[in-house]
């Protein structure tokens, strides 16, 4: 049980990795090429929603976003 447990912590930190990369990636194309230029898709304004959704949502925005810091910084 131990061994599926480590499978699958090693999956998501490598998918977390690869999501974080492309996310990069999207940011810089979108800076370099202006918006939409990644397939349609603007990465900077997706971002933008995502955090002003958590910061009207009070203290509760606060604590999801402390926990989803947390698990992006984790090593």
């Amino acid at each position: 049980m131990e061994g599926v447990f480590k499978y699958m912590n090693g999956f998501f930190k490598g998918l977390t990795g690869l999501i974080m990369t492309v996310l990069g990636l999207g940011i810089a194309v979108e800076i370099l090429y202006g918006g939409g230029a990644l397939m349609g898709i603007s990465v900077i304004d997706n971002i933008m929603a995502v955090i002003n959704g958590l910061g009207s949502a009070g203290f509760a925005g606060l604590v999801g976003l402390v926990i989803l810091f947390n698990l992006l910084t984790s090593k």
